[in-house]
């Protein structure tokens, strides 16, 4: 049993090896020493891992009741040890290129997006076949190395201490699932003790990650600040600044458009004029280009919940799967309705991807147009073979059915042509720079798409009654150094346009997120309300001072001009420069606000009372 065991440690060592040539951008800093640390830090998680993973396998084993060398029961005993142990070498292989999209190992999350992974299984299957062929060696591999039991008689132990070695082992199993005798069980957070803090993720493994986020239906409260008043304080927040406005609502349009992957680091207009957005870069003469933007999370599926309502992803579960899916939560379109506004939302993938659509109709948006409601005589012409419809056709779609909505709208559209396998149609191959990332072409190609797009808008009677919001949805792949840090692995683009209108005041170096887009309209609309959240600001408003809220797994981070605070799982706080990201001095006034945040983000949700200033009195 031991030489089994050990033969899956052996595995998931080389399972971590894979992981860190696939994803070694991510840990180029890292010194030699401390990358070898590691490796060796992670043989605590895969023995607690392997451990729960095969505890029948273990007990069965060692039940005192058979017969070890019976050829029948070591043939029930290699199928169990393969059966319980391939689902999690697949996930582990999975995460080698899933990472570079979250940012982070896999949680039971992926189990919530089994029917967009079933959906998606014969495209995936060929753009990550060498995974595929990968688990099948490795499977190969490990039934033809499991050691088996030799079949020349051997001297068997007494039943009496047959119980005690299966006393024993248990106990140890024990201690090995609790990560050793300290007082909290091996938790999460304990991998991220080596710096840079990103070697947490090479140190843990994906099923570790997977059990430890079973169960975790509620979220630990914190008791940083003694009651709602001083919290209040603390945010520095005001819920009725926007409740009474002394003017009537501005009725013009808005329309957030979300790019699908735009990293900062693919937009020319953030890096001297390198990138692949020739048209967003135009654009961006044109409006504000909020030059230190961030997104709130790392996944499509978080993006919605900071840029709709306002609420950024500050836990290992995004909202819209998590427990609190059904609290109470006010949207940009329930705000948008009361003022009298029509409100759509837009995506050319199919009905029910990430939870989009009924996600939508919790922040009040009053339509939903997805893959179903696109024409049907145009589906097999513009569908891209994968996720939806491509983002040319899709885009010139939307410029139609907006106009047919009444004015003033509130409309949301999500492009998706830059999503992995960033398919380009045929007649556009060879037409975009390829550049030295596979998602860059596509990146070229949704470019055009929206320059045609705002083409087909200028001739729409609603245009110039319109305010544009552009922003993305997350980062993606990076291949500039500059952009592989932990600030850099959130830096997206912000832009705010109209065709009518220049926003000369606007400071477009200040620090803004996807969450302020929410604070952002409702004060160009001069709508009243009580329902924005604390996190966002606006960005018209000269006096905020500007920040970024995220949680990169592991530790909560406040970016501000004036420097980065990230709170680490025991509480404490480290300090850095913006934005080079160098050790600082304490800040204790960061740091309470930064405490303010949480505590008011996990309390709210576990006591379904984000909105506490709403009560009645």
């Amino acid at each position: 049993m031991l030489r089994r065991i050990g033969l899956l440690i052996g595995l998931y060592m080389l399972l971590r090896l894979v992981f860190y040539i696939f994803n070694y951008s991510t840990f180029a800093e890292a010194e030699f020493s401390q990358t070898i640390l590691a490796f060796a830090h992670g043989l605590r998680f895969d023995l607690a891992a392997l451990t729960i993973i095969n505890i029948p396998f273990i007990l069965l084993s060692l039940f005192p009741h058979q017969t070890p060398r019976s050829t029948t029961f070591q043939r029930i005993l290699l199928w169990l040890f393969i059966l319980s142990n391939v689902p999690f070498i697949a996930l582990g292989l999975v995460d080698v290129e899933f990472f570079k999209f979250i940012g982070q190992r896999s949680s039971n999350e992926v189990l919530t997006i089994t029917g967009d992974i079933a959906d998606q299984l014969g495209q995936l299957a060929r753009y990550y076949w060498y995974l595929g062929f990968g688990f099948i060696l490795l499977v190969i591999g490990l039934v033809k190395v499991y050691p088996r039991t030799k079949q020349e008689p051997a001297k068997e132990l007494s039943y009496i201490l047959r119980y005690l070695r299966l006393l024993l082992v248990a106990a140890l199993a024990i201690l090995t699932i609790r990560g050793g005798i300290q007082l909290k069980p091996l938790r999460t957070s304990h991998a991220f003790i080596l710096q840079p803090a990103a070697l947490g993720h090479l140190t843990l493994n994906s099923p570790f990650t997977f059990f430890k986020s079973i169960g975790q239906q509620k979220l630990e409260e914190k008791n940083y600040f003694p009651d709602e008043q001083a919290l209040q304080q603390a945010l520095h927040f005001n819920p009725d600044k926007y409740k009474n406005q002394p003017t009537p609502p501005f009725n013009e349009n808005v329309v957030i458009i979300i790019l699908e992957s735009f990293a900062g680091e693919y937009i020319g207009a953030l890096n001297s004029g390198k990138g692949y957005t020739p048209y967003f870069d135009s654009l961006a003469t044109q409006g504000v280009l909020f030059k230190n933007n961030f997104a709130n999370g790392r996944k499509s599926i978080e993006a919605l919940p900071s840029v709709l309502a306002g609420l950024p992803s500050f836990m290992q579960s995004p909202y819209i799967t998590s427990a609190y899916q059904t609290n109470t939560l006010y949207g940009l379109g329930t705000v948008l309705k009361e003022a009298g506004y029509k409100t759509a939302f837009f995506h050319g993938a199919a009905n029910g991807t990430m939870g989009f659509n009924n996600f939508s109709k919790q922040a009040g948006i009053g339509s939903y147009y997805g893959l179903d409601e696109y024409p049907a005589e145009l589906k097999d012409k513009n569908y891209d073979g994968q996720w939806g419809i491509f983002d040319e056709p899709y885009l010139q779609y939307v410029a139609k059915e907006l106009t047919n909505l009444k004015q003033p709208f509130g409309a949301t559209v999500f492009t998706l042509s830059s999503h992995q396998p960033y398919t380009v149609p045929a007649k556009y191959k060879g037409k975009f720079p390829k550049g030295d990332l596979e998602i860059h072409e596509s990146i070229g190609y949704a470019d055009y798409a929206l320059h045609q797009f705002f083409k087909a808008a200028s001739q729409q009677p609603w245009y110039n009654n319109t305010l544009f919001i552009l922003t993305a949805d997350h980062t993606q792949m990076s291949s500039n150094v500059a952009y592989q840090n932990e600030l850099g692995n959130y830096r997206i683009p912000l832009l705010l346009f109209h065709p009518r209108k220049q926003f000369k005041s606007i400071n477009p170096e200040r620090v803004t997120q996807q969450a302020d887009i929410f604070p952002t309209i409702v004060d160009y609309l001069n709508l009243s309300t009580d329902k924005a959240l604390p996190f966002g600001e606006s960005v018209l408003d000269s006096t905020a001072a500007g920040r970024a809220l995220f949680y990169n797994g592991n530790s909560y981070f406040m970016v501000q001009q004036d420097g980065v605070t990230e709170l680490l799982p025991d509480d404490k706080a480290k300090f850095y420069t913006f934005p080079d990201l160098t050790p600082a001095t304490e800040n204790p006034a960061q740091e309470q606000q930064l405490k303010a945040y949480v505590q008011y983000f996990r309390n709210g949700l576990v006591s379904n009372n984000l909105y506490f200033w709403r009560k009645e009195k």
